[in-house]
């Protein structure tokens, strides 16, 4: 049974409720319908449609959401950082950090047009840092489970903004110029 299933069900009943013949209440001594049962029944029914309605919404979001990320896995290679380490996250100016970078095919075809991007944000970071490979052409992939072997990307800082800065380095590994896998980490400079 499909989602859209079980909302059929919920919704027949609200149809139901409002265009199925009320039973017959019993009549006041008076002859007519008592006023508060009329008022009982169509809360009740309002209540009814408003669940149902909210129920069906959820229902659908959940869906469209679930197939939106299917959608984005789909066309995303499985080629990810199997290593992504930095061996500092503070230096001072004129010091410098390596990122060491080893990149893993778990798909079962040969992947040639892969690469890793490196950026560093905000922007405007150029006089302040160095970076030795921005962008790193990867070899090859000849099938499940090849591997790049270990990148080293170095970071100088060649200067600073303040007595402390902050940058944010993200590694992104892109496959057909598609986005597979994304790193980052906080890079704090120091005079």
């Amino acid at each position: 049974m499909q989602a859209r299933d079980h909302l059929l069900y919920p919704m027949s009943l609200v149809l139901y409720c409002l265009t199925a013949r009320p039973p017959l209440p019993s009549r006041s001594p008076s002859g007519k319908f008592p006023k508060k049962r009329k008022k009982i029944f169509m809360i009740l029914v309002a209540i009814a449609a408003a669940s149902a309605a909210i129920i069906a919404a959820a229902v659908i979001i959940g869906l469209f959401s679930i197939q939106q990320q299917k959608q984005q896995n789909e066309g995303a290679p499985n080629v990810k950082f199997i290593t992504f380490e930095v061996d500092k996250q503070e230096i001072a100016v004129g010091e410098s950090t390596n990122i060491l970078i080893n990149v893993r095919n778990s798909e079962d075809k040969v992947i040639d047009d892969a690469r890793i991007v490196m950026r560093i944000e905000p922007s405007g970071y150029e006089p302040y840092l160095s970076i030795s490979n921005s962008t790193i052409e990867l070899p090859m992939f000849f099938g499940k489970d090849a591997r790049t072997g270990e990148i080293k990307v170095s970071i100088t800082a060649l200067g600073s903004p303040a007595k402390e800065a902050v940058y944010v380095v993200k590694g992104m590994v892109f496959v057909e110029k598609t986005l597979s896998d994304i790193r980052e980490f906080r890079l704090t400079i120091r005079q």
